[in-house]
């Protein structure tokens, strides 16, 4: 991992467990083992190191996702619940920078364009099975993979998001 891939790294870590506003760029370099200087050679401010954190992760989750399109609702929800399982860091930081009034608005940008790529895809899966109302289906669907998220990063007990999985696989793909 070269330096500014363990700042990025590092810098997920603390937003995730200290929020954003709360995290200085002096903690992110000292945890990351680089200087303060070289983490402004890499990034401008502490909202660059953000967007860059944000880009390199959750961005990758979404074109990840958005290839389950042609394999149906089985592999989108088997990587949905595998992601929510093995990001807990990332998701949590979306969760801490969606609800917090000082996020900056490129993130919020990022945030609500990942929503609406999301949100095609769901809706390009369930227009057979509700036509017209594919839209609003998908808009359902994500406030409760949404829900899902907010109950298993406050609360991760695994048995509980297995069980959720295997009822969501068996209501969409039969």
């Amino acid at each position: 991992m070269n330096n500014k891939e363990k700042i990025i790294s590092t810098a997920l870590e603390l937003f995730s467990l200290n929020g954003y506003t709360e995290t200085s760029v002096d903690s992110i370099a000292k945890h990351a083992n680089v200087s303060k200087g070289l983490t402004y050679t890499h990034f401008k401010n502490k909202e660059a190191l953000l967007v860059a954190t944000i880009e390199s992760t959750i961005t990758k989750m979404t074109s990840e996702i958005m290839e389950v399109d042609e394999m149906g609702f089985q592999s989108f929800f088997q990587f949905f619940f595998d992601s929510l399982r093995k990001n807990k860091e990332t998701i949590r930081l979306c969760l801490l920078l969606v609800i917090h009034p000082k996020t900056p608005a490129k993130v919020i940008s990022l945030l609500d364009e990942q929503k609406k790529e999301l949100l095609l895809l769901l809706s390009s899966l369930l227009q057979a099975q509700f036509q017209e109302h594919s839209a609003k289906e998908a808009e359902i669907l994500l406030a409760t993979l949404d829900g899902i998220t907010i109950e298993y990063t406050i609360n991760p007990i695994d048995e509980r998001l297995t069980q959720t999985h295997e009822y969501l696989t068996n209501k969409y793909t039969t």
